[in-house]
């Protein structure tokens, strides 16, 4: 007997993968179907259409700071709320993909407007949340339409910068330290890449330094910056997919060794901001867009390289402004790997109405190859 799409057997089958099955539990319900639809917006930020990795995420912000955990909250349910009164495609609903940008926009907000707990910056963040809503809704009309893939967090990112440009000259809603407008500066090489959680802090031996960065590189990616935190997030990831949570350590990896390569800031990346670009790009192309095999999972390190390098571009061209990268080293990157769908023949692309998780695409693979579904052109030995 198979198990249902989105299943897996064994002993967690029920929370494994998709969770089909919790879906179903709550159907008719409609509380519970919109606290299923938020988890797993939260959960798809990380591609995870699973209501338990979304709650782990959640817990691991809380974890961080409260105040970045209620404006992550804030933000996702503005953003699937106004994806039911607007009369969103009920599908796209409950599997989050009108929650993840939200999420986002929340916890930007939260970051980088001041003052914490401030009735106009929750204000801010739920007009944010919305119009993150409409836009990705366009955005995804477009790119699925014209290209078979998805805007990923792009929506999250054009709104919330707009907001933060604008915040430099509004008097309500103001940002806060860390948007620090400067003169564009050529360091000319003496940037210490020792790593260091501050600047004035004592550099750290390798083995603590590197553990810092990889797992505060996938906090990073909610705006935590916890060891904790990146904990529990790989956790939750590892609750839907195993998959999934190796290749979100191989990325925060790999864009950490990059920021060292490179000569990075050493604080910056002890503190994550080189790895969750990477650890997100690597987890996309390991498996979700594409079958996991050898060739795409060195694709999978490529695109977490080009996330870094696309994130020390990206940073030093805001830097006049004061302005985050956000995420739009990873949008940039990934975009450009999945687009090879149709260039490489080699590779087999997983639809954007398939997606489930890295090993459901393998265990479909093989089944179609031992039907010989398509095996004059699939290629062997891939």
């Amino acid at each position: 007997m198979s198990s249902p799409p989105g299943a897996s057997s064994g002993g967690l089958s029920f929370v494994n993968g998709t969770m089909p099955a919790g879906a179903e539990r709550v159907e008719g319900n409609p509380a519970l179907e919109f606290v299923d639809s938020c988890l797993r917006g939260v959960g798809q930020v990380c591609f995870m259409n699973n209501p338990v990795t979304g709650l782990a995420i959640l817990v691991a912000m809380f974890v961080s700071e409260a105040w970045l955990g209620f404006a992550g909250v804030l933000g996702l349910v503005a953003s699937t709320g106004s994806a039911l009164v607007i009369g969103m495609d009920r599908g796209a609903i409950r599997a989050g993909l009108f929650g993840f940008n939200g999420v986002l926009v929340g916890a930007g907000l939260s970051l980088f407007l001041q003052p914490d707990w401030d009735v106009v910056v929750m204000v801010w963040i739920v007009l944010a949340a919305f119009f993150s809503t409409v836009l990705h809704a366009a955005l995804a009309g477009v790119f699925i339409g014209a290209w078979k893939v998805p805007p990923f967090t792009l929506a999250f990112n054009f709104i919330t910068l707009i907001f933060l440009i604008g915040a430099l000259n509004f008097a309500n809603g103001r940002v806060g330290g860390l948007i620090a407008p400067a003169d564009a500066q050529v360091t000319e090489g003496k940037v210490s890449n020792a790593l260091r959680s501050a600047a004035d802090a004592a550099a750290s031996n390798n083995v603590e330094g590197m553990l810092n960065a990889i797992l505060r590189g996938i906090s990073q990616l909610f705006f935590a910056n916890s060891i904790v935190s990146g904990i529990i997030i790989v956790a939750g990831i590892a609750v839907a997919s195993r998959i999934a949570a190796v290749f979100a350590l191989v990325g925060s990896t790999v864009g950490m060794l990059m920021g060292l390569a490179l000569g990075a800031n050493g604080v910056a990346i002890y503190n994550g901001l080189w790895g969750f670009n990477s650890f997100d790009a690597a987890l996309a192309i390991g498996g979700v867009f594409f079958v996991l095999t050898v060739r795409s999972g060195v694709l999978a390190v490529a695109c977490a390289i080009f996330a870094a390098l696309l994130f020390g571009a990206i940073a030093s061209l805001f830097t006049p402004w004061g302005l985050p990268a956000l995420t739009l080293p990873f949008c940039f990157a990934t975009l450009s790997f999945v687009l090879l769908k149709d260039a490489v023949p080699a590779l087999r692309p997983v639809a954007v109405e398939d997606i489930t998780t890295p090993e459901e695409h393998m265990t479909a693979s093989r089944a179609e190859r031992s039907t010989g579904v398509g095996a004059d052109t699939i290629p062997q030995g891939t």
